[in-house]
């Protein structure tokens, strides 16, 4: 159940939203996922295969395993020209971070340029960029990059298992920003098994230009198991509803990692409510509830970062 509080503070969000957006919301299908024996235009490769020497305790490597392998740049423009015979329009570039929580991207760097030539929507999930790799994506020529937000100390050393605390983040942000390339911070609510940062997390992000703003949510059954439940639907619902208080303006989208089941469906709905713009990997029950609205509804085939104009279905 959601509180009468919370309730009034989703409808103030939705009006925010509705406002700077318009009554519409996009569904997105990553190329990752099925969903009613269809896939996304948009696959995800893993430039490390399964390896991922960091170990963070929330995936622990599993995520790469729906991740098509590519370690070298040979390897990559292999699958890309069989991927554009296949109608593909964009790749997301990720792999397991090496220990200082920085997925290493240069042996792939030189296949980007071609991959625009070919076409390609390219967008790279980093870790926590360097200044060196943020120039190097940038001479490139990437569309995008995707890079995680975590705002607090102690989740950062205990679950990400790295030291240095949120001002990796914040070197993050800057070399990112400071490289002019476009940047899609993501808040993982609920990363540390309780809200602990979300909240000191959109306030880093104030200081920088952020366009489009990404939630996902812990998805404990993935490294997990049943060893703790998901973060309470009323903790990350009233995060979202800060992020659009804190950045009215902005795109804000529900992305593909999130519980499943029930959860999911109520998530879902109480989202479009809230006035998210775009999300990954609908329901019925989020379509309906975005139709009861009366949203104008349209569907891409991406991830929900790619910008709508890519491609329409």
């Amino acid at each position: 159940m959601v509180s009468e509080r919370l309730i009034k503070r989703i409808e103030g969000a939705r009006k925010l939203s509705w406002k700077y957006h318009s009554k519409r919301i996009t569904f997105y299908l990553p190329g990752m996922f099925y969903l009613d024996g269809k896939t996304g235009l948009y696959p995800a490769v893993s430039v490390t295969g399964r390896q991922c020497a960091l170990q963070c305790k929330h995936c622990r490597g599993k995520l790469l395993e729906t991740m098509v392998p590519a370690k070298s740049s040979e390897q990559l423009i292999s699958l890309a020209r069989q991927w554009k015979k296949d109608g593909i329009i964009g790749i997301l570039l990720s792999g397991g971070s090496n220990l200082d929580g920085v997925v290493p991207l240069e042996p792939i760097i030189p296949a980007i340029p071609k991959l625009k030539k070919m076409g390609f929507f390219v967008s790279a999930h980093t870790g926590f960029v360097t200044p060196g790799l943020a120039g190097s994506l940038k001479e490139a020529g990437i569309d995008q990059i995707l890079l995680d937000v975590v705002g607090d100390d102690l989740v950062i050393k205990d679950v990400l298992n790295l030291d240095g605390g949120t001002s990796l983040i914040s070197s993050a942000l800057d070399a990112a920003f400071s490289a002019n390339l476009q940047v899609v911070p993501h808040i993982i609510v609920g990363l540390g098994g309780e809200i602990s940062g979300e909240y000191n997390a959109l306030e880093m992000l104030r200081d920088y230009p952020v366009k489009i703003l990404s939630y996902v949510v812990l998805m404990p059954a993935v490294a997990l198991g049943d060893a703790i439940p998901p973060i309470s639907l009323e903790d990350v619902l009233d995060v979202i509803v800060t992020g659009r208080e804190v950045f009215p303006d902005i795109i804000q989208t529900l992305g593909c990692a999130r519980p499943r089941g029930k959860y999911r469906l109520e998530l879902e709905r109480s989202a479009i409510r809230a006035g998210i713009n775009r999300m990954a990997l609908w329901s019925d029950d989020a379509i309906n509830e975005a139709k009861k609205l009366g949203l104008d509804i349209e569907f891409r085939k991406t991830c929900c970062s790619v910008p709508p104009d890519i491609i329409k279905e």
